[in-house]
């Protein structure tokens, strides 16, 4: 094994994703290469366009250990700079294959805020998300498998990103019982929701740290909140034998957002990761077609 090899958890297990809607049983393996794709199609209109990106969260976890996907992961995100998605909606307007579409509140009010900024789907592909709750799809301009894109703002200390995130956390309720339950799209509240979130990005544009946008209630507090430094610049690393980008020091975020336990350790003959055995599955994934809509 080469030197360059040497640096990342050897990754030859394939988890099982379940049976596509065709009856056909499917693995990361297979699930991968589609979601690479889109990630691919995202790297290529950034780069034409000179718009920074960064590999996030799980993406950059399994980046740092395997040089690639976590091998029973089933999705990508992507991190973005506030700041970036009047020109990233142009770019994607301008240059995003056919085969691929995007959402986004900027571009249709429809859009769900609660959920990360943006959604870049592949047409050609079908997905029912299985989760322990699920806000409608308004928009539905394609079920096919997504690739999220989430927006990081600048944040002054601890207190006022608990303060905001918080205040999204007291929403969450009035805006799913109106939204998932009576059937009525929460447009002053989404209308608000948005407001104050520039207000926050720009109010702290160039403050010492950094976090995913706190209009989105699911997070936690904890571990969410970042020096500026950890984040940016973004800088280039290989992927699934793709250069694309992720955030400046990739170590020192997952440590610091997901524990240091979670980074591989060296054994003394290989490096090992030390995620339990019994939390490595896929978990997102309901119906599904890596091949064809529904």
């Amino acid at each position: 094994m080469s030197k360059k090899k040497s640096q990342y958890i050897e990754n030859s297990r394939r988890y099982e994703i379940g049976k596509d809607i065709d009856g056909n049983l499917q693995t990361t393996a297979d699930l991968h290469p589609v979601i690479l794709s889109i990630t691919l199609e995202i790297d290529r209109v950034f780069r034409q366009h000179n718009i920074p990106y960064a590999l996030a969260f799980g993406s950059a976890l399994g980046l740092y250990n395997y040089g690639g996907f976590i091998p029973w992961d089933d999705d990508v995100d992507i991190a973005i700079d506030y700041f970036d998605i009047p020109r990233i909606i142009e770019a994607f307007k301008k240059d995003l294959g056919e085969n691929f579409t995007f959402d986004c509140y900027e571009t249709d009010d429809r859009y769900n805020v609660l959920v990360p900024t943006m959604k870049v789907k592949r047409k050609d592909t079908y997905l029912k998300e299985k989760n322990w709750f699920t806000l409608p799809d308004r928009i539905q301009s394609s079920n096919g498998f997504f690739v999220d894109i989430v927006a990081f703002i600048g944040m002054i200390n601890k207190k006022e990103h608990a303060k905001l995130l918080n205040r999204s956390k007291r929403r969450m309720l009035p805006y799913v019982i109106c939204d998932a339950f009576l059937r009525i799209d929460p447009k002053r509240l989404k209308k608000k929701i948005k407001k104050e979130e520039r207000e926050a990005a720009i109010k702290y544009k160039d403050a010492p740290y950094v976090c995913q946008t706190p209009i989105i209630p699911w997070q936690s507090q904890k571990n969410n909140l970042l020096p500026r430094e950890i984040i940016f610049p973004f800088k280039e690393y290989e992927f699934e034998g793709h250069k694309l980008y992720s955030f400046n020091d990739i170590e020192q975020f997952c440590i610091l957002h997901y524990g240091p336990k979670s980074v591989k350790h060296f054994d003394g003959e290989k490096y090992i990761d030390n995620q339990p055995e019994r939390l490595r599955k896929v978990g997102h994934i309901g119906k599904f077609s890596l091949k064809r809509k529904k």
